[in-house]
């Protein structure tokens, strides 16, 4: 079979380079099947581009996060993901013998990958436009200026993991040190620095430890807040407010246009970041009442706590209004409240029951950071009451042969072992789902039923 022409090579290049990672994987695996010498031609361009961006990939390393977008969706210094195959190109053209060396990892390796990312930076300024058509002049040197740190910040980066933990003296003068570094190359070299370090940061509340580590303890806000590290608090307490307005926002009872009830889970996702930031900020970066971000934190765990004692208290009312009662006789003139068993469960106020009940099992963890633990636990251990209490009786009644309708008086008492499951009482729900199993059958089908289940429980 022919080899390919130049034409053929050409067009299949561009091809080849405009794969994604994912892709060209699939197609070096496919590539590996043919046979024939343009099979052969084929494998070895996706060999090579494979190896063109396994290089770059370990030379771009500290930087490459920044050619992405957040997924946390917190505003960050970026560029666009194309810069980093054109700006490659440039930077390996005057020197492509130092290439292989990129094959291995060692010290000498380290080196060649920061000289090529210095050729970077001199490639952005010489050729900026045609890298990145539409970029500012301003922007274009953020770019080369990120290049200039590129060496500084594959060292630094090292010690990240070690900074984000419980970091002794040491560690934290190699982070005042690469700061200071990053400083003498450029006057914002040290934030820029910050900005690589966030960039690598899929949990944007780490960054409050690095800020807290670069600053003295003596007066930590106030410096933090008159410095070009500002910025990264502002982020994430920015952050705070908007998820807090999101959770307190959250209706549980709401239904959407195609009849799906709202995702609790998301309230949770909410409730769990806000409360891990707020613990984040009280252990490393404690704030002051008066201060514009003490304010806004301090605004942030009202709203939540406020909205939280809202929904406790409709979980109260919805819960009565699917615990129906009515009088009955218990001897002369005197009556007393009983389950009423002859009304069916209205499918509405069940679904908001259940929605509210399950707001309270959701929110136990969270709802200590917020001031309302008590609140949630004596609401609950009141509705386990209440619901405890009506199920009971209502067996009862339906054992006695007093409900109209068994199958109604059935779902109903099913309810009240839910609502018991969504709010946390999980030992009420199993007992009451246990003796309506058993409910108005004969004595000793009952006794056998329940012996039988105490049986499974101690197994």
């Amino acid at each position: 079979m022919a080899d390919l022409s130049v034409a053929q090579r050409a067009a299949l290049a561009q091809l080849i380079a405009a794969c994604p990672d994912h892709l060209l994987s699939q197609l070096e695996a496919l590539a590996a099947t043919m046979t024939g010498d343009r099979a052969w031609a084929l494998r070895d361009m996706v060999e090579a581009e494979v190896l063109d961006r396994r290089r770059r990939d370990a030379a771009f390393a500290p930087l490459t996060p920044l050619f992405r977008r957040r997924e946390d969706g917190l505003e960050g210094l970026s560029f666009p993901a194309g810069v980093p195959t054109r700006l490659w190109k440039l930077a390996t053209r005057n020197e492509p013998e130092l290439l292989p060396q990129l094959d291995r990892d060692d010290e000498l390796s380290r080196m060649v990958a920061d000289r090529l990312c210095l050729s970077a930076a001199s490639a952005v300024r010489d050729q900026g436009e045609g890298l990145w058509p539409g970029a500012s002049a301003d922007e274009a040197a953020e770019l080369a200026a990120c290049f200039d740190l590129a060496g500084l910040a594959r060292r630094s980066l090292t010690f990240l993991e070690t900074w984000l933990g419980r970091p002794g003296p040491e560690a934290t003068a190699e982070l005042k040190l690469a700061l200071r570094q990053a400083g003498s190359i450029a006057p914002d070299g040290a934030a820029r620095l910050m900005e690589i370090f966030f960039a690598h940061l899929s949990d944007a509340r780490m960054m409050l430890r690095l800020v807290a580590q670069a600053t003295p303890a003596a007066g930590r806000e106030t410096v933090v807040g008159e410095s070009e590290l500002a910025v990264f608090v502002d982020r994430v307490v920015t952050a705070l407010a908007h998820r807090a307005a999101q959770a307190a926002a959250f209706d549980p009872t709401a239904v959407d246009s195609s009849g799906r009830g709202a995702d609790a889970a998301l309230l949770k996702a909410d409730l769990d970041w806000c409360a891990e930031t707020l613990a984040e900020i009280d252990m490393t970066l404690p704030l002051r009442a008066d201060s514009a971000w003490g304010k806004a934190v301090r605004q942030a765990r009202l709203k939540i706590a406020l909205r939280l004692s809202e929904l406790f208290s409709a979980a109260e009312k919805a819960t009565a209004k699917v615990l129906p009662v009515e009088r009955t006789a218990i001897g002369g003139r005197m009556t007393r409240p009983a389950p009423r068993l002859d009304e069916a469960v209205d499918a509405t106020a069940a679904d908001k029951a259940k929605a509210l009940a399950a707001v309270i099992g959701l929110v136990r963890g969270p709802a200590t950071v917020f001031g309302c633990e008590a609140e949630r636990r004596q609401t609950a251990e009141g509705l386990t009451g209440k619901l405890a209490t009506w199920a009971d009786e209502a067996i009862e009644r339906l054992n006695d042969g007093e409900a109209p309708n068994e199958g109604i008086a059935r779902k109903r008492i099913a309810l009240t072992a839910e609502l018991l499951g969504l709010i946390g009482a999980r030992d009420a729900q199993r007992t009451v789902r246990r003796r309506l199993t058993v409910a108005g059958a004969p004595p000793s089908v009952a006794v056998e039923a329940a012996t039988s289940g105490a049986s499974r429980r101690r197994a």
